[in-house]
């Protein structure tokens, strides 16, 4: 996301959820990977830009979550842009390190909040990065990130006994998935086919809904009698699909 520039590369180092001394269910070469995680963060958190080069290579690819590329020395161009007292937060956790020979791949989850006058605005990413052993040095040679769907709307008041006409089995296409649609204690609850556990179609208004792991929305359509026919799902994109109530 562009409102975020320094997802590509920052981190904080005292959220960090792994350490690489002290775990001993890492290895030697995770330890290795997550502590040259932390001596890049470092860096960069000193604003030192030419020691943070040193860890990644020229031709490194970061590829952001809408698709765009970035060069090394763009990010470095953008770094040197940022007031000193740049107000932002980031938690990295759920760290995974897989080593297959000279390349490592490490993984984790991002939880960023950036400060816009008065708003806080958070966004949920995964990111991977690449490391390359280059002349017996790990490098960073890729890394991709993409935001979470984590949805941030806030339910609307509705008159919650009206669910019950929403209750039934909706088939996304023939075949495919079916989407359960329950109402228990004043909740619709949805559980598509093989799904472990429910989801609560949060309202966003009489007939329109949400998801709060989803960043598309559920509007119920009726037929000429008046009936619930089935539900237009709306992606974020504006993309819908029809999704038919079965008999």
């Amino acid at each position: 996301m562009r409102l975020f520039v320094l997802t590509v590369v920052s981190v904080c180092l005292s959220t960090l959820g792994l350490h690489a001394s002290g775990n001993p269910e890492l290895t030697a070469g995770q330890r290795e990977i997550l502590a040259l995680h932390q001596s890049m963060a470092a860096a960069l958190q000193n604003r030192d830009l030419t020691e943070w080069a040193k860890f990644v290579a020229d031709n490194c690819i970061f590829s952001s979550d809408d698709g765009e590329l970035t060069t090394k020395a763009q990010i470095v161009e953008n770094m040197k842009t940022l007031a000193p007292a740049y107000d932002r937060s980031e938690n990295h956790r759920d760290f995974l390190v897989r080593i297959y020979g000279d390349t490592a791949v490490l993984n984790f989850r991002l939880t960023a909040h950036e400060q816009f006058t008065d708003t806080d605005i958070v966004t949920e990413m995964r990111h991977t990065q690449t490391f390359a052993k280059q002349n017996g040095q790990w490098r960073l040679v890729a890394e991709q990130w993409g935001a979470l769907p984590i949805n941030f709307r806030k339910p609307v008041a509705a008159d919650r006994s009206a669910f019950q006409e929403y209750v039934g089995r909706y088939e996304w296409r023939p075949g495919g998935p079916v989407d359960n649609v329950a109402f228990k204690n004043g909740k619709l609850l949805a559980r598509l086919t093989k799904e472990a556990e429910d989801h609560e179609y949060q309202p966003l208004g009489s007939e329109t809904f949400f998801l709060a792991d989803d960043l598309g929305t559920v509007k119920f359509v009726r037929d000429a009698q008046g009936h619930v026919s089935g539900y237009t799902y709306r992606r974020a994109d504006g993309q819908e699909i029809h999704v038919k109530k079965m008999k």
